[in-house]
């Protein structure tokens, strides 16, 4: 695992490469002075104002808009209670009413949006200039700032997170074989395995723990697959991530065997990718291996009928959304029945040792078009580091991506729950991204991770083969990069 401060040591380099094309950009911390000028807006208008004897850092006169899809979206601006567990959740007035004690005179525009089209809505906003803060606009490097040489001039942020919104791009000067931050995490979603102790014990089997093995997870799920020696109902041991969304799991595999298809050049041009290594098959065919011991409606989405009540049938399950997992089983009372645990460590690289479950994130970013970029960054930096929005994200039933933060969220999950999340959020590099890694890139690669979800619900029903599988992603990869070369 890469140490944390290493690679905020390391954002220095990539602040000498990446100021050259920033220097110039309106608003931007990133100026000759290397962000020494950030107390400043795009207005010149002072932003680092401490009053004495109040809670008030900026006296400065701006309004600040924010658009975008999660959690904003999900609880509203007055709250809202959960249908099925009950909790009631805050509203993101609390939020502003927090803001407003620091910055007084900044009016915060906040304009929500679901899911559904949402980088469209985004890019539509960036482009008539009336967006500062992107919610989950990292992902689109085409509008986001990089934040490099924010984070440069930000030493208090330094060992803080457990990622980074991290990508490849070469917008900006950058040079494709790194990693740029293109802005903050708020909240990380680690992917975990709910084991159903119940089953286990019924069928007379150990429970598995954290030190478990791919070798082991596989094993745990025959023996758990099949009529229940107690129940006499058929049970099934493991329920991966949808297979609409196949390559995920694809994800967790290949880091977990360590199986690499992308070599980063400096341009995308200059990348080079091989889906066709022995490492590679054993990916695909380790996944295929645990379909076996799926319910037969997995392919369906309609498995998970029973998931989180007292007729659950599936000994094993990842979810990529824990605490709402958690949270359904307390409504059941059904904690003590469950846990949850880590995916098993990946086997070999530098990585060797730590889990292989990566994390979804919800993530903030600064618009490049905005005329209140270090603005926009004091807000996203409220956002990861205020105690009271810290705990206003636990109480959302979010997991804060700020390790000094968990300790909130230990007080109201168990152990046999928190452990395993904790676990992940403190061995995650801090550079890893899901979304773009030496493995797996859903971002740069054309119809790449469409093409491993299509190959492995072919192979989960016998259509082809592992060999037959690498060989159509790697013609559609090889047709991709030829149109680029």
């Amino acid at each position: 695992m890469i140490a944390r401060n290493k690679f905020f040591s390391l954002l220095l380099c990539f602040v000498m490469v990446f100021s050259l094309a920033a220097c110039s950009s309106k608003g931007d911390a990133g100026t000759e002075t290397g962000g020494k000028e950030a107390e400043t807006n795009s207005d010149g208008a002072d932003t680092g104002t401490k009053t004495e004897g109040s809670d008030v850092i900026s006296d400065v006169s701006a309004t600040l808009k924010i658009a975008g899809p999660g959690l904003f979206t999900a609880v509203g601006a007055a709250g809202t209670t959960d249908l099925v567990t009950g909790i009631e959740l805050p509203g993101y007035e609390e939020v502003v009413k927090r803001w407003n004690k620091l910055y007084p005179n900044v009016k915060l525009e906040i304009e929500t949006s679901p899911w559904d089209n949402w980088k469209a809505v985004l890019q539509t906003s960036a482009l008539s200039g009336d967006v500062d803060v992107l919610l989950h606009g990292s992902s689109i490097t085409a509008i986001a700032e990089p934040v490099g040489t924010y984070l440069e001039a930000s030493p208090e942020l330094d060992g803080l997170f457990s990622m980074l919104a991290m990508r490849r791009t070469e917008d900006n000067g950058g040079d494709f074989s790194k990693y740029i931050p293109y802005g903050l995490t708020v909240t990380a979603n680690p992917v975990v395995v709910v084991v159903d102790k119940q089953i286990f014990e019924n069928y007379g089997s150990a429970l598995p723990d954290a030190s478990w093995t791919f070798d082991d997870l596989a094993a745990f799920a025959e023996k758990t697959t099949g009529t229940d020696p107690v129940t006499g109902n058929r049970t099934y041991g493991m329920s991966m991530l949808a297979a609409s969304s196949a390559n995920k799991n694809y994800i967790w595999a290949s880091r977990g065997f360590n199986a690499p298809v992308f070599e980063f050049g400096k341009t995308l041009k200059e990348t080079k990718a091989d889906f066709t290594s022995d490492a590679t098959k054993k990916v695909l065919n380790y996944v295929t291996k645990l379909y076996a011991f799926a319910n037969p409606d997995y392919l369906e989405g309609l498995d998970l009928a029973v998931a989180n009540t007292a007729e659950n049938n599936l000994a094993m399950r990842i979810t990529e959304n824990p605490i709402d997992d958690y949270n359904k089983l307390a409504a059941a009372e059904l904690l003590d029945r469950f846990m949850f645990l880590p995916l098993p460590a990946i086997e070999s690289g530098e990585n060797a040792g730590i889990t292989s479950s990566h994390m979804g994130d919800w993530n903030m970013a600064i618009c490049n078009t905005s005329d209140n970029k270090d603005l926009a960054w004091e807000f996203i930096k409220f956002m990861v580091t205020d105690e009271i929005v810290q705990q206003w994200l636990v109480d959302c039933n979010t997991i804060p991506n700020n390790l000094t933060a968990l300790p909130k969220l230990k007080e109201s999950v168990k152990p046999e729950y928190y452990d395993a999340i904790e676990m992940i959020l403190r061995q995650q590099p801090l550079e890893f991204s899901a979304s773009t890694n030496e493995c797996y890139d859903s971002g740069n690669f054309g119809t790449f991770a469409n093409d491993v979800t299509s190959v492995l619900n072919e192979m989960f029903i016998g259509n082809t083969s592992a060999d037959e599988a690498v060989q159509f992603v790697q013609k559609n990869l090889n047709d991709y990069l030829s149109t680029i070369n």
